[in-house]
């Protein structure tokens, strides 16, 4: 693939840290961190940042249907980094709703996405069990 414009692309950072539920959903200590340090890598790797914090299930949806509508024609490639407590195939909003990684791929898919049809699409998740 061609990576070549500036900036590549959007880097959706998502980082849920404290949980409506704390008994079933512990605090996730120290995540900011990993975020400063996402942050800093894709802004250096030249891609536009958007970080959320604290989404429920719906939320973190819905933030991944916005961000798909302001992606440029010119994008690259498209990245998100979603932290949460999670599950086998989903992630966890701060509601304790699940919110399947399929269902959260398939916003950017070739037939969702026409903006990033046969260009990369990443998808990182850090999910505690």
């Amino acid at each position: 693939y061609k990576v070549s414009r500036k900036p590549r692309g959007i880097a959706v950072i998502i980082n849920n840290e404290t949980f409506d539920d704390e008994d079933r959903f512990p605090k996730r200590e120290s995540s900011d961190y990993d975020v400063i340090n996402m942050e800093q890598l894709f802004r250096a790797l030249y891609f536009r940042v958007e970080k959320h914090v604290n989404k429920s299930a719906q939320e973190i949806i819905r933030c991944l249907e916005k961000n798909k509508s302001y992606l440029p024609w010119k994008s690259d490639i498209f990245v998100a980094v979603i932290m949460s407590h999670g599950s086998r195939d989903s992630v966890y909003g701060t509601d304790g709703g699940k919110v399947p990684i399929d269902d959260i791929t398939a916003i950017y898919n070739e037939n969702n996405c026409t903006k990033l049809r046969g260009k990369p699409k990443l998808f990182f998740v850090q999910a505690c069990q």
